[in-house]
Order: structure tokens, then sequence, then C-alpha cells
């Protein structure tokens, strides 16, 4: 069996810093789209297998014992993965498999630490075990869906979500997968018709609405859009994506002030104009543009180097 490598937790290091990272350009450019989606698949997936309000989440972490059972490390490592300590988490599922190489589900939670680390083709491999034993392990076909989406083999990505969803059709995460999957191939009708499904399964996911209003944005339809993302925002937080976004579509049909307003609601004053500005150079509007990176400048004068940056473009393109 595979040991714990070098590899592995750099890898899983980095998705921790990935995580806690946040940067902002600007906003107009289509790879944010591309990008939050792809993040969304992937940042997500650690909900798969835990359990809200588990009493391992209300407990302290428990000590590692001299002798511990397959199950203890499983749960210390369920205790890890639902806090975040990704690697802590590897570690202990690695010890569990050592003593029951056979459980399909601890093998299943160490593939999709790997696919959450960008060891897509380590956690395949993983999924792949799963399903010799248990051909309708439905999370583990979402598992291979999620690894092959990363190493963009969207047509295998597909495959695996569908067998996922017709194994159980409770699965919206997959449904979601799938609707990304379709507006990376514009096909945009049938990747609204996969997030409102997810929706009807999970109505109180905002993501869902953001990735539905997303849709319909790349598809030009602003006003079913600007619905979506309304919705979203009527739905527990985090809105920030939301807003963003919604900042976008306004801005698209030209309400500049209540973009502004959906940016600053999303962030704060100096991203707000440094998103406006980006989206005014962009139509070429240089003035505007010019007067929206001073103003993020003046808000943040030590910080906001993107505004600089923007701020030189537009006085040459000017």
């Amino acid at each position: 069996m595979k040991v714990l490598t070098k590899k592995v937790l750099t890898n899983l290091l980095a998705v921790i810093i990935l995580l806690a990272a946040n940067s902002w350009g600007c906003a107009h450019k289509d790879r944010n789209w591309r990008e939050e989606s792809i993040f969304r698949q992937t940042g997500s997936a650690k909900e798969l297998h835990l359990r809200k309000g588990s009493a391992s989440s209300k407990i302290g972490t428990p000590k590692e014992l001299t002798y511990m059972t397959c199950e203890e490390h499983e749960r210390l490592g369920d205790v890890n993965f639902s806090r975040g300590d990704l690697v802590s988490a590897f570690v202990q599922y690695e010890k569990s498999l050592r003593l029951n190489p056979d459980n399909s589900n601890i093998r299943y939670k160490k593939g999709l630490l790997l696919v959450i680390g960008g060891m897509n083709e380590d956690a395949i491999r993983e999924f792949q075990e799963v399903l010799k034993n248990e051909p309708k392990h439905a999370l583990s076909h979402e598992g291979l869906g999620l690894a092959y989406f990363q190493m963009e083999k969207y047509d295998v990505a597909e495959a695996c979500f569908r067998v996922a969803v017709e194994i159980n059709p409770k699965l919206w995460k997959s449904q979601n997968s799938l609707g990304v999957i379709y507006d990376y191939e514009k096909r945009y009708k049938t990747a609204v018709r996969e997030y409102k499904a997810a929706i009807k399964l999970k109505p109180d996911e905002g993501l869902l609405y953001n990735n539905l209003g997303t849709s319909y944005f790349l598809a030009g339809n602003y006003k079913e859009a600007i619905k979506a993302f309304n919705k979203g925002l009527s739905t527990k937080g985090p809105h920030n994506k939301i807003y963003n976004n919604l900042g976008l579509v306004l801005s698209k049909i030209g309400k500049h002030q209540e973009a502004l307003d959906a940016f600053r609601k999303g962030g704060d004053q100096a991203q707000a104009y440094n998103n406006l500005g980006c989206i005014y150079l962009k139509q070429k509007k240089y003035k505007e543009a010019i007067r929206c990176f001073e103003k993020a400048i003046e808000l943040k004068p030590t910080f906001y180097i993107k505004a600089n940056e923007n701020l030189k473009k537009a006085r040459l393109a000017r």
C-alpha cells in the first residue's frame, strides 16, 4: 500500500494556503467565472462525507494513543478533516487503512483528500479500488468526476457524474458539477437545467443560485441572471461572490452605480472602485476607468497595488 509522501503533504499544505488566500483583480475577466466554478467543486468537496453537528465536531481533538483501532484513526481523521487540518486527516486515514485495507469508506475519504490536494491520478486509483468491491458506491463515482474534472477531461467527468446521479439522484453536487461542465462547453440551456435540478434538492444553497446566474450571464440572459443572483442573496451566506457577480451583470447593462453598490457589498470601497474601473477599461471608457482607479488608490494608498497597475493600463490606453 502507498505510504504518505512528502509530495502529498506539500500539495495538501498548498491547498490550505489557497483556501486562506483572497486576491482581487479585474472583475470582468471571463477566467474569474471559470476559476470560481472549479474552486467550488473542489473546495466544497470536504463536506461530502462529514456530518454537520456530529459529536466529533463538538469536542476537543483527542490525543493519539499508543495503540488505536481502525475506527479510532478514522474518527480522529474526520475531526481533523472537519477543522481543515487536511494533512493530519490524511495521516490518520493512512493509518486506518493499514489496519483495514478493505475499508471502502476510509479509502473514499482518502481519495477525496487527494482530490482536494490536486493529486488527481492518486485519487482516481483510490476511488477505483472502492468501486472494485462496491460498483454502486455513488460518492466514489462523484469523486472520480471531480478528479477528471480537475484534469480537464470533461467527457469522462460528465460520465462519472451521470453514473453518480443515476445511483443516487440526491447527489446535488454532481448535478451542480454537470452544470459547470455544460457551461464550459457553452451548452447553457443544459447547464441551467442541471442547476435547477440541484436547487430543487438544496434550495438553501446560495452558490447554486450563483452558478445559475453565471450560466444565464454567459448566455447573455441578463434579466434572468439578476433574478438568480438576487434569489441567492436571500439564502444564508456567504454572499460576497454573488454580490461581485451581480455587479458584473449590472455593469453590463449600464447600471454602473448599482454595480458599484453591489461590488461594495461583496468586498469594500477600494475593491468596488477597482472592479468598476476594470469594467470601464474593458468598455474603452478610459476617463471613467482612470477616475475609478484613482479613487481606489485614494481609499487604500498603501495596499491597493492592483489598482495602481490598472491605472497605468488605463492611462496608456487613453
